[in-house]
């Protein structure tokens, strides 16, 4: 498919959030109107920190399509270590089927990983179809669970100081990789808390004050299940959290709450070899 002659793309820069927020919403808000689900349209502000880290970090992998002067379609990936993350790809509902997706595919591909990730609407069949051919393959749901948490802390773990050594090494037990930098921008927006059990750290939690909870991530399962029922416990009001349906303990912690299942879950998309997470509530469908 040719894209047409009209449309220019370009490396992104800060000043495209509020254009970006603009497609975002336009692509969802369509793909869930279709599909007969509600949809809001969420607040504009995250956004600004999240183009913010990208484009500190992961520059080279950010683009955006315009026609005519207007942003008609984004995209955006992470690398962390040898690690790829697709972090977003929104086309507006008017310029879709014309090619764009797979070219600002192409520009933010790169080479040289060994692992590749992304995380889809499971409502989606055209998208969920081109990541596959690219060796993406759906492996696991993502669970969006919510409610008000009704749980127990068991003290079987007890808060210590953060030890961004020691949280290393649980990011590479739940996600396969370092994660450094990204805590730096997690911390900006929620209250994180180190979790050990005797004395040595097993988990770590992230909540936000607008209900959001995770990153949850643990040395095991058990760890990270024990985690997001300390962070439950002390909760206030109604929580959010997306587990993935491998964390099977996470699930059962949060069901065992009293949340439940809300919107249409997500898919997590895995090149060949990846273990899939079973110790791990994520931040977000954009930055896992």
């Amino acid at each position: 498919m040719t894209v047409p002659a009209d449309v220019v793309f370009r490396g992104m820069v800060e000043d495209d959030a509020a254009a970006i927020h603009e497609v975002f919403c336009a692509a969802e808000g369509e793909l869930y109107r279709r599909h007969a689900i509600p949809w809001t349209d969420p607040p504009a502000a995250p956004r600004v920190s999240q183009v913010r880290h990208l484009l500190t970090h992961d520059a080279a992998r950010c683009f955006v399509a315009e026609s005519e002067g207007r942003m008609v379609a984004f995209t955006a990936a992470l690398a962390r270590e040898r690690t790829w993350f697709l972090t977003w790809l929104f086309v507006r509902p008017e310029a879709q089927a014309r090619g764009l997706g797979r070219k600002l595919l192409d520009l933010c591909w790169g080479t040289g990983f060994d692992r590749r990730l992304t995380i889809t609407d499971s409502i989606q069949p055209i998208s969920n179809a081109i990541y596959a051919r690219r060796g993406l393959i759906p492996a696991a749901p993502l669970l969006n669970l919510a409610g008000e948490p009704h749980a127990t802390n068991t003290g079987l773990l007890e808060a210590t100081d953060w030890d961004a050594r020691a949280v290393a090494g649980l990011d590479r037990r739940a996600y396969g990789f370092d994660r450094a930098v990204d805590h730096v921008f997690w911390n900006e927006l929620a209250h994180r808390t180190l979790w050990q059990r005797g004395g040595r750290p097993v988990a770590y939690s992230y909540a936000r004050a607008d209900g959001g909870i995770g990153p949850v991530a643990g040395e095991d399962a058990e760890s990270a299940a024990q985690a997001l029922r300390a962070e439950l416990a002390r909760a206030s009001g109604r929580v959010r959290l997306i587990v993935p349906g491998s964390s099977r303990a996470l699930v059962a912690a949060a069901l065992e709450a009293g949340l439940r299942f809300t919107t249409p879950p997500g898919l997590l998309l895995i090149s060949d070899g990846i273990a899939l997470p079973t110790a791990l509530a994520i931040w977000s469908f954009g930055f896992f």
